[in-house]
């Protein structure tokens, strides 16, 4: 059931859709639509690759990535509600890296650069994509609504798809 921000946040979502031309339908859109040109197999800089492009599933765009060294690493592109909460971020998306920490640790400078490459990309996609990013929710949230595979996102690529 949703609770009455998560209505109103989907029928501003909604209603921006509709007032804007040309706004592609959810179903015509793969599930890298905020990432284009850039898909799976793609170099992303500094020794990273982008492996892999969830759909939106509890709240979130999952993305894994590979760095040359072996290293893998997860990004959630959620809903922004509020401050940035991520490494990076849109006008309307969060970039999280879940490994479990509480965003206080280091990180990588170069995971960290590699997110805010995303983000950019994003940025350019985004006013196109608002009815499906209007299926995206603040990570505060996700971790509410979904603990259990919130606490698996830290050492699982994949998203739980079970209920997908």
């Amino acid at each position: 059931m949703e609770n009455r921000r998560q209505f109103l946040q989907r029928a501003l979502f909604g209603a921006a859709v509709a007032a804007v031309p040309g706004v592609a339908v959810a179903s015509e859109l793969h599930p890298g639509f905020l990432f284009h040109p850039l898909g799976p197999g793609a170099d992303l800089g500094l020794g990273w690759s982008l492996t892999a492009i969830y759909p939106p599933h509890e709240g979130a765009i999952t993305l894994n990535l590979a760095h040359d060294s072996g290293r893998t690493a997860r990004i959630d592109a959620c809903l922004r509600a509020g401050e940035p909460r991520g490494p990076a971020s849109t006008a309307l998306l969060d970039f999280i890296v879940m490994d479990g920490g509480d965003g206080n640790a280091p990180m990588d400078e170069s995971l960290g650069r590699v997110a805010r490459r995303l983000a950019a990309v994003a940025a350019e996609n985004e006013g196109a994509s608002l009815d499906r990013i209007a299926q995206l929710a603040p990570h505060a949230e996700r971790v509410w609504a979904h603990p259990e595979s919130m606490s698996k996102a830290s050492t699982t690529l994949r998203p739980s798809l079970a209920s997908a």
